[in-house]
C-alpha cells in the first residue's frame, strides 16, 4: 500500500537561474524489505510518515469523489458462495483478483476487492492492520492524489493456499512540486481454505522504505521549473543555503512592504521600538537584508558560473 502515498508542461527554467546546484547521480543497490520484518527495517519516523500520509489522505479524500465498488460483483460472490456451501472456488477468486489488478487497485483505489474477507489482514513494510474498509479508504483517498499511474505485473504464481505476484509501479503525485513515486515489489495473497477468500495481503518492496519516502521530496522534473521545486530539490540534498535562496523572493515580497511602512513611520517620528511590533520590525529588516544579499549572491553566482 504505497503511502502514500507527468512532468509539467511549459517553458523550463534553468537550475542556475533558480539557484539550484548541479545534482550528483548516486547509485544504490536494491534491498528487499518484507512486511514481516517491519519492526527491524522501519523506524518510528517512517511509521509516523505513513500515519501522516493516511491522515492527509483522509483530508484530501473528503474533498474528492471516492471510487465506488460494484454491487453486482459482491452479489455474484455471495451467490457463488451460497451454491458451494460457503466456499468460493479458487478459479473465481483468482479471476476477481485479476479484475482488481487490471484497475491498479492497491495504488489507485479502484476495484471491488470482492475476493477479500472483510477482516483481511493487510501488511507492508510500514505498518499492518485488519479490515478491507480501512484499506479501501486509504488507497481510495491517496489514489485521488495520483496521476499517470502505471502498474505492471511481472510475475503471477499460484501455489497451495497462496498467490504471489510481483509488480512495479510509478505515478506522479498531485502536489505543488509533483513528485514521482516509483517502486517494485510483490504481494502475497493468502487464502482461507474454508471460504476460499483472501485473509492476508502481505506486500514486500524491493527498495528501502526510506528511499521511497525521499522520493516524495523530489520533483518529477529533472530541471526545477519553479521555486517550490528548487526548494524541494535543496531539501532532499540537505542544502540549507539552497533552500534559503528558493524562498528569498517570497521574503522580499513580504518583508519589503513592511520595511517600507516602517521607514515611513520613522520619517514622521514614530517607531515601535521596545514593543512586540518592534521585534517584528527588527526581524523584517534582518530577513530583508539576508534575502537581498542572497539574491545578489545568486546573481553573481550565475554570472561567474560557479
Amino acid at each position: 500500500m504505497p503511502p502514500c502515498f507527468a512532468v509539467a508542461s511549459g517553458s523550463r527554467i534553468g537550475p542556475v537561474a533558480l539557484g539550484a546546484r548541479p545534482r550528483a547521480v548516486r547509485r544504490r543497490s536494491s534491498v528487499v524489505v518484507r512486511a514481516e520484518k517491519e519492526t527491524e527495517d522501519v523506524g518510528a519516523g517512517l511509521k509516523a510518515v505513513w500515519y501522516g500520509a493516511e491522515a492527509v489522505g483522509k483530508v484530501v479524500g473528503a474533498t474528492k469523489d471516492k471510487p465506488s465498488g460494484s454491487a453486482a460483483s459482491s452479489a455474484a460472490v455471495a451467490e457463488a458462495m451460497a451454491k458451494n456451501g460457503g466456499t468460493l472456488e479458487r478459479e473465481q477468486v483468482v479471476a476477481l483478483l485479476k479484475e482488481d489488478y487490471d484497475q491498479s487497485y492497491f495504488v489507485s483505489g479502484k476495484g471491488d476487492l470482492a475476493a477479500y474477507d472483510p477482516d483481511c489482514e493487510f501488511a507492508d513494510p510500514f505498518v499492518s492492520f485488519k479490515g478491507v474498509d480501512r484499506f479501501k479508504q486509504n488507497v481510495g483517498n491517496l489514489g485521488g492524489m495520483m496521476e499517470d499511474i502505471d502498474l505492471k505485473i511481472t510475475n503471477w504464481e499460484e501455489r497451495g493456499d497462496e498467490l504471489e505476484t510481483s509488480w512495479r509501479f510509478s505515478c506522479v503525485l498531485d502536489l505543488p512540486w509533483r513528485p514521482k513515486l516509483a517502486a517494485a515489489g510483490g504481494t502475497t495473497h493468502v487464502f482461507d481454505p474454508s471460504t476460499g477468500k483472501v485473509v492476508k495481503h502481505v506486500e514486500r518492496w524491493d527498495v528501502e522504505p526510506g528511499r521511497v519516502v525521499k522520493q516524495l521530496l523530489l520533483p518529477s522534473s529533472k530541471i526545477p521549473e519553479n521555486r517550490v521545486e528548487v526548494f524541494m530539490f535543496a531539501m532532499s540534498d540537505g542544502d540549507a543555503f539552497g533552500m534559503f535562496l528558493a524562498v528569498t523572493p517570497a521574503i522580499v515580497r513580504i518583508c519589503g512592504p513592511w520595511v517600507a511602512v516602517s521607514l515611513a513611520f520613522r520619517a514622521i517620528g514614530l517607531d515601535a521600538d521596545g514593543g512586540p511590533l518592534g521585534a517584528i520590525d527588527s526581524l523584517a529588516w534582518w530577513l530583508l537584508l539576508a534575502a537581498v544579499s542572497g539574491e545578489a549572491a545568486r546573481f553573481f553566482k550565475g554570472i561567474i558560473g560557479s
